[in-house]
């Protein structure tokens, strides 16, 4: 059982965070939730969500159909709605307890406290290692890194690395988890092993000094009592359902939750809490297993496979930067336990192993050892998956040749490896080879639905009926014609710059490209009330412009598919790339045909074909555009956006900027739809 705590009239906590923090006292133990008052649906509008948490912190914790049943009672709705938004209501507030009932976290956790004792690295950074003493709390606590106003916020170590590496916090462990981020100076005077402490008073976060602290509660019987033997359970859920089940818990400081456990016989690793003893290496990775599987439709097998690959390709990483000998780890790993690895027999596995493997840091010289150990050592049955994972790296390194190579033999070992037969159709687009890039996807399943099949067909070569295989082409270029058009387009060169971004555009839809491009698109929509914005942002215009140009896919573009890019589009791609942004006035309009511009800070105009379609711009508009030659003329594919003149100094300062940020240009240009 737990042991009684002091009277609360003994807490005496000490407020910092600046240097002249004052003394106080804070007695509310058992502080009643924030008062809010459930709307009246008869009188007032209201807000649902809001009036659900509301009812949550008045009456909680509540199972969901507890919570339901209190919604309709309400009025707010009927079941049906109010189980739609019990089970779709996102709020930092709201937590899941170990016994499955939700509670409003804040009202849970009014006038409780937890302490951390502190270490040296803590204190010369101000960076707090919440796991698990803090942690209850800090869902709470905004990130410090994205604007929050308070002396304390969370921060993040693989999004917020330069923050910490400011504060001389590097190589982390289990960067996974968050940490807390304190004012510089907030623990100066403290020394090695005080204890400071969190707690939340009037709905508010407060950083305390803990002069003392009260008798340590046991928690060996409540503890038991929620975690079962032999099992791991998340450390929030956990603590929200000691205080939710005892009144006094943490109403005072005691000894940091990290040592409590410890006597009561528990250990915590990556935010799991589980009996000493536990095997946290094998629960980790059936945890990860069975998410993996559950999120890609995997089966168990091919997920662990998955998991075993990416293990695999950070093992050969870590031994490369220790100087050992890459090809020599993934081959002894892999023999050890070919079977292990079968499972990427399975093209969809394999793709998402891929996925995994490569997020991150650049892995791809790692993940093409790996795949020339499954090769070599793996089940046959997996040769296809590691031609085509050997070919993804090569790809990333730079080597189409050798690319194309390791896909044809993909496909040798299984002709129908549908992952093989598409990337083959792409660079065979990209070549300019249409008629390969149709036959490849004709091998394919539901090939016939495949966008890239539609793009190809707007781009269909001219037949050239009487010309022969062997004839000298058409073009004059002194080859037969099997070696140089037959199968080619034959474009002007508007349409042939078309053509090129088109092939950029599908690159930076790539699954390794697609989290920028998808981040710029919710930045865009962010900005409109269409619910279909994301979606039309991914389509095309300035989202997918900024990430080729801005966001650098183009440059990596380039570079990659420099060895088969027939050379006029090679050499129009490189010259796109030594341009620039510009900030324009339109001064004359041929509505459906073009547009005149006159560069702000210039006086020369530049007539821009096609540019005005779907657009109703009058003359004196200020816009922004990249604007691309393409031997015929000059085109802006990623579209013309109208600014407010307001931010014509700043869009300005960017476009000459080699240093503009591709998020920081799309929000900018997307103000135009909410600017007054």
């Amino acid at each position: 059982m737990i042991a009684p705590t002091e009277s609360r009239g003994d807490r005496h906590l000490e407020i910092v965070g600046r240097r002249d923090a004052e003394l106080r006292t804070e007695p509310r133990p058992d502080a009643v939730p924030r008062p809010d008052a459930v709307p009246d649906p008869d009188t007032d509008t209201v807000d649902v969500a809001e009036a659900a948490i509301t009812v949550l912190r008045r009456g909680g914790p509540l199972t969901a159909d507890e919570w339901v049943a209190a919604l309709v009672d309400r009025g707010l709705g009927t079941s049906a709605e109010m189980t739609e938004v019990v089970h779709t209501l996102d709020d930092p507030a709201l937590g899941a307890l170990a016994d499955g009932r939700i509670a409003a976290v804040d009202s849970l956790l009014e006038g409780r406290v937890f302490t951390h004792r502190l270490s040296e690295e803590e204190i010369a950074s101000g960076v707090l290692d919440i796991d698990p003493d803090l942690s209850a709390l800090t869902g709470l606590v905004g990130s410090r890194s994205r604007g929050g106003e308070s002396d304390v916020g969370v921060v993040y170590p693989t999004s917020d690395a330069a923050v910490l590496s400011e504060r001389g916090r590097t190589g982390i462990a289990d960067p996974e988890i968050e940490r807390l981020l304190l004012d510089p100076d907030t623990l100066v005077g403290y020394t090695v092993g005080d204890l400071i402490g969190l707690g939340l008073a009037g709905g508010k976060l407060r950083l305390v000094r803990v002069d003392r602290t009260v008798a340590a509660p046991d928690l060996v019987e409540s503890v038991r009592g929620i975690i079962a033997d032999r099992t791991a359970e998340h450390t929030d859920p956990v603590v929200w359902q000691l205080v939710a089940d005892h009144r006094d818990l943490f109403t005072a400081p005691t000894v940091p939750l990290a040592e409590l456990l410890d006597g009561a016989g528990y250990v915590c690793e990556r935010n799991y809490l589980a009996p000493r003893g536990f095997d946290f290496d094998a629960f980790h990775r059936a945890t990860l297993v069975e998410s993996i599987a559950r999120e890609n439709r995997l089966r168990s097998a091919e997920a662990g496979a998955v998991v075993d690959f990416t293990d695999l390709v950070h093992e050969i990483g870590d031994a490369s930067a220790r100087g050992e000998e890459a090809s020599a780890v993934a081959a002894a790993r892999v023999a050890a336990d070919p079977a292990a690895f079968a499972g990427l027999e399975d093209p969809s596995a394999a793709a998402v192993a891929f996925d995994l493997a490569t997020t991150g840091d650049d892995r791809a010289e790692a993940v093409g050892a790996a795949a020339a150990a499954l090769i070599e050592h793996a089940p046959r049955r997996v040769n296809p998956a590691g031609h085509w994972l050997a070919g993804k790296a090569a790809d990333q390194l730079g080597d189409v040749l050798a690319a194309v190579t390791h896909y044809e033999r993909a496909l040798d070992r299984d002709p129908d490896w549908m992952l093989a037969v598409f990337d083959l159709a792409l660079l065979a687009a990209d070549a300019g080879d249409l008629t390969r890039a149709q036959s490849l996807l004709a091998r394919i399943e539901g090939g016939d639905a495949e966008t890239l099949l539609e793009v190809l067909a707007r781009y269909q070569p001219v037949e050239r009926p009487g010309l022969g295989r062997n004839d000298r082409c058409w073009c004059g270029s002194g080859r037969k014609y099997k070696a140089c058009h037959l199968g080619r387009s034959d474009l002007t060169a508007d349409a042939r710059a078309s053509w090129l971004y088109t092939k950029a555009l599908m690159f930076a839809r790539t699954p390794e490209l697609f989290d920028l491009v998808h981040e710029l698109a919710e930045i865009r929509a962010a900005h409109t009330d269409d619910e279909d914005a994301t979606i039309t942002a991914l389509e095309g215009g300035l989202v997918i412009d900024a990430a080729l140009f801005e966001g650098g896919v183009l440059e990596q573009f380039v570079a990659r598919r420099a060895q088969v890019l027939p050379a006029e589009e090679l050499e129009l791609a490189r010259q796109w790339l030594a341009g620039s942004r510009g900030v324009y006035e339109v001064t004359a309009v041929a509505p459906g045909r073009s547009l005149t511009l006159r560069e702000v800070t210039g006086v020369e105009m530049v007539e821009v074909v096609d540019a005005v379609a779907g657009h109703n711009f009058a003359v004196g508009t200020l816009v922004c555009a990249r604007l691309l030659p393409t031997g015929d003329s000059i085109r802006a594919f990623g579209g013309i956006e109208p600014i407010d003149p307001r931010y014509r100094g700043e869009l300005l300062e960017m476009c000459g900027s080699a240093e503009t940020e591709p998020d920081e240009l799309v929000d900018v240009l997307s103000l135009a739809f909410t600017a007054s």
